[in-house]
């Protein structure tokens, strides 16, 4: 956190003395631009800074990388869990986070809010099938919410977002351990009198270093002597723990 404030700190300096705040409605910048993912991975904070020209109020949403997943309905069946209907998702946000200094509801109208699809409620989940009913999928949508709040994937942070002077703002953005690899899209909305008046987008790069990147892209470009080695491994190991046993 100290690092935080010492980077947020310097960026308020650069910012009055260049005179970008007079320059542009919106400067905003990150801590870091790569989230590194090793073997010690266990979820990060990166700082969002920034500024603004003028009144308003901030909302940062954070999405990507994008995904088709498929929910499925288990039923009980002769005693055994099976799956039976599902719905596939097409282009959803593996992960999604909200920030502002007041809760959204409060600084856009509905209309807007769905048409940007700003906070939880107003995420809009697209079939993959044009024939798929409709009262199930918006069944399905919300079990994926759920889903993804319970894994610490989807956040709403309202009034997480901090201002100094009126100037300058800050907010934490936090990566849970099981987040994806890949990019992820930053929109930052300066908003006044229930309209966006402007917004700036900052790209984020989620990826896999050292020994986690290389067994990482081996997995991917040779995925047939991964899942080889994998077996392989699976059954040394059951066999060694089977001969402890015996020797026990």
């Amino acid at each position: 956190m100290t690092k935080h404030l010492k980077i947020f700190s310097a960026m308020a300096i650069v910012l009055l003395m260049t005179g970008a705040v007079q320059s542009r409605d919106l400067v905003v910048d990150l801590s870091d631009s790569i989230v590194k993912i090793t073997t010690r991975f266990a979820g990060t904070e990166l700082l969002l800074f920034g500024a603004k020209q003028g009144e308003g109020d901030i909302i940062v949403v954070v999405r990507g990388p994008w995904e088709n997943p498929v929910v499925r309905k288990k039923e009980r069946v002769l005693g055994v869990w099976v799956n039976r209907d599902e719905v596939q998702f097409q282009d959803v946000p593996s992960y999604y986070w909200v920030a502002s200094n007041k809760p959204v509801e409060e600084l856009l109208p509905p209309e807007l809010l769905e048409i940007h699809q700003i906070g939880i409620p107003d995420l809009d989940f697209v079939p993959a099938s044009e024939n798929a009913d409709p009262t199930r999928v918006i069944a399905y949508s919300e079990a994926l919410k759920r889903e993804k709040i319970r894994k610490d994937l989807y956040h709403n942070a309202s009034s997480s977002l901090l201002f100094v002077d009126d100037v300058l703002f800050r907010t934490n953005v936090k990566f849970p351990a099981n987040v994806s690899v890949g990019e992820f899209g930053i929109q930052t909305y300066l908003v006044k009198d229930q309209e966006i008046v402007t917004s700036k987008t900052t790209l984020l790069n989620v990826r896999k270093f050292g020994l986690e990147a290389s067994i990482y892209n081996f997995a991917h470009r040779h995925s047939f002597l991964y899942g080889v080695f994998a077996v392989i491994i699976a059954c040394v190991a059951g066999w060694a723990a089977n001969a402890a046993f015996k020797r026990r």
